[in-house]
């Protein structure tokens, strides 16, 4: 799994020269998963994080391992989200709107297609920002799936 988001940070790396993304990865050892579609969304987020952290310099992903699940986060020191926008950027074709000096491309699809995504998974994600320093967007899955599938 570690080895899918060294990749994904690797190739990310080479697209940025502002941020530097650390990997702050703990041994999580072989996660049953698609391998592509969690490929897809460790991209989105730590695209997300480079586009919305203008000013910043770093990006810094997280893997750990908590009751029983992996959990992913992606933390950038950017613009934030103001707390009443928080429930919403999951939703489809939502996009947090800057003000003059920050306006941002996109259509509003990679965290609601992340989110889709991780339900599929049988995981969950979430966010949590302070609006002016930055967000952390973070997901888990299980390290094992249900047999109810």
């Amino acid at each position: 799994f570690n080895e899918m988001v060294e990749f994904v940070i690797e190739d990310l790396q080479r697209t940025t020269e502002n941020h530097q993304i650390v990997a702050d990865l703990k041994q999580v050892g072989l996660v049953f998963t698609d391998k592509e579609r969690m490929s897809q969304v460790v991209t989105n987020l730590i695209t997300n994080a480079i586009k919305y952290s203008p000013d910043a310099k770093q990006v810094i992903v997280h893997t750990t391992i908590e009751n029983n699940d992996v959990v992913v986060c992606v933390e950038d020191f950017g613009i934030g989200i103001a707390e009443e926008k928080l429930n919403k950027v999951f939703e489809q074709f939502y996009r947090v709107s800057g003000n003059m000096r920050h306006t941002f491309p996109g259509l509003g699809l990679g965290l609601y297609i992340s989110s889709e995504i991780i339900k599929r998974e049988g995981g969950r994600i979430w966010v949590s920002s302070t609006e002016g320093k930055g967000s952390k967007f973070c997901f888990s899955i299980p390290l094992q799936k249900s047999n109810e599938y």
